[in-house]
């Protein structure tokens, strides 16, 4: 046999180990088939290219047909277990798995899991705080202090890290606590005195879409500015809003699960929050209300309605 001959063959043995590493192998539970959900997957394979995924869907059942999903792909077998909405984090959490388990697309996640956040890893939907008065402290000239309804038993702790955090920004966070939607009139009418901003955050009591569009009605009767924690704030009067890029998130899970795949406990934080938020400002309702918004802001907002 020829040199050059024996020379590719002994080039080939050599390379062949690193042609024959497997992928990684990625099993993705989603709550349901809802298109942030798809957006946040098609965010997490366009950035997970060492890996291929399969895709199961629990159609919110944690019981029944989670359990059974679950099985089913446990059985085939996998590297890593990414459960996508609040659901499908709920079974692969508390559910007894050989391999890592990652969360993703998920409110409050430390309310789902009963042993708390420090369990679990993943990236939430929850709102950086600091981002939130940030913001708020760009927007609106010369406003200073921010009224937050909340129910003590679910959002004190919220609350408490917005009052600490908000001085440094030249804010007062004044709380106003609710404890069921019949008290909500009687309580707004006692609470409003001296409020220049409205922050509505993720709470049960003032969850519903009717409470929410009577309470962004009556600030805008007194012309106190909203601010809200989704799209469909904008779109219904609040005048500063913030919008999650899910694709972004698939994006940053990805990130996680490659360090997690890598390093098997990475350092930083076990629950991740969204580094890419959108802000909306409403101005066509800000100049209805004669609420000065900053020039500042027009220019970094990701979308001005006008």
């Amino acid at each position: 046999m020829c040199r050059t001959c024996l020379a590719l063959i002994a080039l080939l043995i050599i390379a062949a180990p690193h042609a024959l590493v497997a992928s990684d192998e990625i099993i993705v539970i989603k709550s349901s088939d809802i298109i942030p959900y798809r957006k946040a997957i098609e965010g997490f394979k366009k950035n997970f290219l060492q890996g291929t995924c399969r895709e199961y869907v629990i159609d919110e059942d944690v019981k029944d047909k989670g359990k059974l999903v679950l099985q089913n792909a446990m059985e085939r077998g996998g590297d890593l277990l990414v459960a996508v909405g609040p659901e499908a984090a709920y079974l692969a959490g508390t559910a007894s798995v050989s391999i890592p388990v990652l969360f993703t697309m998920v409110s409050n996640p430390e309310k789902i899991f009963p042993e708390g956040e420090a369990a679990h890893r993943g990236v939430s939907l929850n709102l950086p705080i600091s981002l939130q008065l940030e913001q708020i402290q760009s927007t609106f000239v010369g406003r200073k202090k921010v009224g937050v309804l909340y129910t003590p038993e679910h959002n004190q702790k919220t609350l408490a890290l917005m009052m600490r955090r908000a001085p440094a920004l030249g804010l007062t966070v004044a709380g106003i606590p609710i404890h069921s939607q019949k008290e909500i009139p009687e309580v707004l009418e006692a609470s409003l005195s001296g409020i220049e901003v409205m922050l509505l955050i993720p709470d049960r009591t003032i969850g519903s879409e009717k409470i929410l569009k009577y309470l962004i009605k009556s600030m805008l009767l007194k012309k106190i500015p909203v601010v809200g924690f989704n799209e469909w704030f904008a779109e219904n009067g609040a005048i500063l809003s913030f919008s999650f890029d899910y694709e972004e998130i698939g994006k940053q899970t990805a990130e996680y699960a490659r360090r997690l795949l890598d390093d098997k406990s990475p350092p930083g934080p076990f629950v991740q929050e969204p580094l890419r938020i959108r802000t909306i400002v409403n101005l066509k309702v800000a100049q209805k209300l004669s609420v000065d918004i900053s020039a500042e802001m027009l220019k970094r907002a990701s979308e001005v309605i006008q």
